[in-house]
């Protein structure tokens, strides 16, 4: 019996938010996991490589140490190296491509009813990554800026903008109609936007931690072993780690995704337009869905 496909569109409270993330990730499993890993894969790498390289060089103290050497405290140089820098480019990147690809994945699988194939996804992606990178610049200006001048206008912002990603992508929107969008469509549901962010971000914490945590351990200590180098060993965990938990994000992602179709569908109503739309019309949107008697 085939399973009712998910509908993107619809008004969700909190528990259906939840349910209905689980439910289109089990559904739609390898063609948005193959579309996520190619597209975001090389980035991952890439920012889990030299984040493993930072570490290295940090915790190479530890490796004097053990060869018995003085304790040297790192100048201000090394912490904000060059390496630094790049590790936060490389993030912003990697979470930028992320963000798009699921965001390009579901504005087909909203716009078409079925899975997008991976050249689909990757159109999408390619559209849209350079537009979401450069406006999300100010965007995580304006929430840092909050945060240190006074904590909760920041943590204000956070919410409010969490889906300025997918407001671009899904309604191809200019930085100031989306900036402007995320305050219209979030305006009478902050708190339930919270609670949704937050609860999700523990969902994945918590399950990209226990299995990150256990794999990069090991790959660290099998470095050890190996190496007797601590400095090597911490950044092979460092990366690690960070490739592991990085795939966790899908779970994140697609919370917020499908949050935003709930806020959009609040607001505007095209759900319900579309289906009282294909009501007498010949089209039948769940001709995949078997009877139940």
């Amino acid at each position: 019996m085939a399973q009712q496909k998910v509908q993107l569109r619809k008004l969700r409270d909190f528990g259906e938010n939840l349910s209905d993330t689980f439910q289109f990730i089990r559904q739609e499993f390898k063609p948005l996991a193959t579309s996520f890993v190619l597209i975001s894969g090389v980035f991952i790498m890439a920012q889990s490589v030299v984040a493993g390289l930072y570490e290295a060089r940090l915790f190479s103290v530890f490796d004097d140490l053990a060869k018995g050497g003085a304790l040297q405290p790192r100048e201000i140089s090394d912490v904000f190296s060059f390496t630094y820098f790049l590790v936060l480019a490389l993030s912003l990147l990697t979470l930028t491509v992320m963000h798009v690809s699921i965001a390009a994945y579901m504005k087909y699988y909203d716009e078409h009813g079925n899975s997008p194939s991976f050249s689909e996804v990757w159109n999408g992606t390619k559209r849209y990554f350079i537009k979401v990178f450069f406006f999300s610049i100010p965007v995580y200006l304006l929430i840092i800026a909050g945060l240190i001048l006074c904590l909760l206008p920041g943590i204000y912002f956070a919410v409010v903008l969490i889906p300025f990603p997918y407001v671009i992508v899904m309604e191809d929107a200019s930085f100031g109609e989306a900036f402007n969008r995320c305050f219209i469509i979030v305006k009478e549901n902050f708190w339930i936007s919270l609670g949704i962010y937050f609860v999700t971000y523990l969902i994945y914490s918590f399950s990209s931690g226990i299995i990150s945590f256990i794999t990069g351990i090991l790959a660290g200590l099998i470095s050890y072993f190996s190496t007797k180098e601590i400095g090597s060993s911490a950044g092979i965990a460092t990366s690690v780690i960070n490739a592991v938990s990085y795939l966790f994000y899908i779970i994140y992602f697609i919370s917020v995704a499908l949050h935003y179709f709930n806020l959009a569908e609040r607001t505007d109503g095209t759900g319900i337009a579309r289906r009282l739309e294909s009501i007498g019309s010949n089209i039948n949107p769940n001709t995949n869905i078997e009877e139940q008697y």
